[in-house]
């Protein structure tokens, strides 16, 4: 029998708490190549794993992450970026999807991580429903 290869993550979020939690969430189902607090090393270590994902932080605390996703949308695209932020916000959504995301998850909405990474490596577009655009009525 082969052992299954996991696809290899790498986290970045400015909370030590958070990286834990995030990790403990995904680690029966990705290889967590690395677990980093700030964008300019979420970068150094996506050139250096090469993974297949990317999950990020969107605060402000955390680094510029849509500088990253952008760099590592043009050196990695086979790399899925996906932004696990607090904010549920349209206007932060876009701008994730605008820099190369693949997913735009919201931490406190978000029941089962493990899962939505799988269907984004699959090659959906995931976007927490709270984060779409109103339409406005005329």
């Amino acid at each position: 029998m082969t052992p299954t290869t996991r696809p290899a993550i790498i986290i970045g979020d400015s909370s030590r708490a958070m990286l834990a939690l995030t990790e403990a969430l995904v680690d029966s189902t990705f290889d967590v190549v690395a677990s980093v607090m700030d964008s300019e090393s979420l970068v150094l270590a996506a050139q250096h794993y090469q993974p297949a994902l990317a999950l990020l932080d969107f605060t402000p605390s955390f680094g510029d992450a849509l500088a990253a996703s952008r760099q590592l949308s043009q050196e990695l695209p086979a790399t899925k970026i996906v932004f696990f932020s607090t904010h549920d916000d349209a206007a932060y959504a876009a701008a994730a999807f605008e820099a190369g995301a693949s997913g735009f998850l919201v931490k406190q909405r978000t029941s089962d991580l493990a899962s939505l990474l799988t269907r984004i490596l699959r090659g959906e577009r995931i976007q927490h429903p709270a984060t779409l655009p109103t339409l406005s009525r005329r």
